[in-house]
């Protein structure tokens, strides 16, 4: 009897044994499903902006041209114009005359603070940044710190393509002592170019959601001319320009 109790004991003892390891097995099997599930959802996402991106429009086209602190470039050669004083690349001229015109005539009229910036001009606002932190009591730590959340490097600076711009409503620019300052987005003018920037071909080139991929905390008065395409699509789906350029590479390189 005594031995006959410890086989059935030890039968039990297997069996429970053997249940747990399909528990086990099962849980580790639903887990996997569920990251393939998610891994299959998260390519399908992207598939779908691939096969949704607009036609005609290349990963090489000139005005889509990535310049950041991971592509870094030497001086461009382009031809250059003046709007209101201001230097840009000679092909946005026109879009961007038709872009401070519009916000005229909508009631808030806009000023061009600045365009085109060599790269030599953008080393000597890089270190002006960096005095002026350490003018304030910070270490030079500190002082390299804040300057690059928001000076791009020498090299990796938008405005050295010519075209980018930084666009501030008049009123909010004139009544804070010119300055760059996020919080202008609070004003209903710069609402107004931030709205209205893909009708002319713009887009807000470091918005909230995308300093992970651009590198700058968000800017709301630098403006980045892409083509009304592309500033569309990228505004419809909340892209940076960087990520945008990725999905023109891939559908590029699944047509080879």
């Amino acid at each position: 009897m005594m031995r006959k109790s410890v086989l059935t004991g030890l039968a039990m003892v297997g069996l429970v044994g053997l249940l747990s390891g399909c528990a086990t097995s099962d849980a580790s099997s639903k887990a996997s499903s569920s990251s393939s599930a998610q891994t299959t959802k998260t390519v399908s996402k992207r598939q779908k902006l691939i096969n949704a991106l607009p036609k005609g429009v290349k990963s090489t086209d000139a005005d889509l041209i990535v310049v950041n602190k991971w592509h870094k470039h030497n001086e461009l050669s382009f031809s250059k114009s003046t709007v209101s004083g201001i230097t840009v690349r000679s092909s946005i001229v026109k879009p961007l005359t038709a872009f401070l015109n519009g916000a005229t005539k909508a009631g808030y009229p806009a000023t061009l603070v600045s365009g085109y910036r060599s790269v030599q001009y953008q080393k000597e606002v890089w270190a002006e940044s960096i005095e002026t932190y350490e003018g304030q009591g910070k270490t030079e730590k500190q002082a390299l710190k804040l300057t690059k959340e928001y000076v791009a490097v020498p090299r990796g600076s938008e405005h050295q393509t010519g075209l980018a711009a930084d666009i501030m409503n008049t009123t909010w620019f004139d009544a804070h002592n010119s300055q760059l300052l996020s919080s202008s987005d609070k004003a209903k003018g710069q609402q107004w170019l931030i709205k209205h920037a893909p009708d002319y071909g713009f887009v807000l080139r470091f918005t909230k959601t995308g300093t992970k991929s651009t590198g700058i905390d968000y800017e709301s008065w630098h403006f980045r001319y892409v083509g009304k395409k592309s500033a569309a699509f990228m505004t419809k789906h909340n892209l940076t320009l960087e990520q945008y350029v990725s999905l023109l590479k891939s559908r590029e390189a699944a047509k080879k």
